[in-house]
Order: structure tokens, then C-alpha cells, then sequence
């Protein structure tokens, strides 16, 4: 592994640990208002993952560099939130009614 990449590595898991230890205390401190959504928040540790392995996977395929323009970098990231969304979404319904069919 290059150093560049090492050092994208070790910079987005302390930034995503930061991000996850700041959504924390924000939920330590609203638990009462959060409570009744939890069920919308629970997803959200493994999509930081995803977020995490999109990033590396960008930076190591432009070599440690952002793609071109901001635009283009703006694009890619645009491109995999929409994927990821539309997918997201398909393996929940199909979840949903396999799980109500089989009950």
C-alpha cells in the first residue's frame, strides 16, 4: 500500500470515528426526542462504513487525488448516493415482503 493511501486510510477511519463519536453524544443527549425514530437511525453506523469505502475507493483509483474539478468530484459522489439510495431501497421492499410473505 502506498503511503498516500495509508494516509487516506488512517485519516477517513479518525474522521469517521469523530463524526460517529459527535452523532453519539448528540444522541446520548436527545435520547427522549430520538427514541421514537430509532428505527430510522439504526442504519446509519453501516452506511458510514459504506461512506468510508467509497472514499478510499475514489482516492485509490485517481491515485490519491480527488478526481479532476470539484464538479467531477461532486458527480462521483452524487453518482454513488443515488445508486446507493435506489439500492437501499429495493433490498428493504424486497426484505419487507419476503418477511411479511413468510411470517
Amino acid at each position: 500500500m502506498s503511503s498516500t493511501l495509508l494516509k487516506i486510510t488512517t485519516l477517513s477511519i479518525v474522521f469517521m470515528g469523530v463524526v460517529i463519536l459527535l452523532a453519539g453524544i448528540a444522541l446520548l443527549l436527545f435520547q427522549k426526542q430520538i427514541a421514537p425514530y430509532m428505527r430510522y437511525l439504526l442504519p446509519i453506523p453501516p452506511i458510514g462504513v459504506a461512506a468510508y469505502v467509497f472514499v478510499y475507493n475514489m482516492f485509490a483509483k485517481y491515485d490519491g487525488k480527488l478526481p479532476g474539478t470539484v464538479l467531477d468530484s461532486i458527480k462521483e459522489i452524487c453518482l454513488a448516493s443515488v445508486l446507493s439510495f435506489v439500492f437501499f431501497l429495493i433490498f428493504t421492499v424486497i426484505l419487507v415482503f419476503m418477511v411479511d410473505v413468510t411470517k
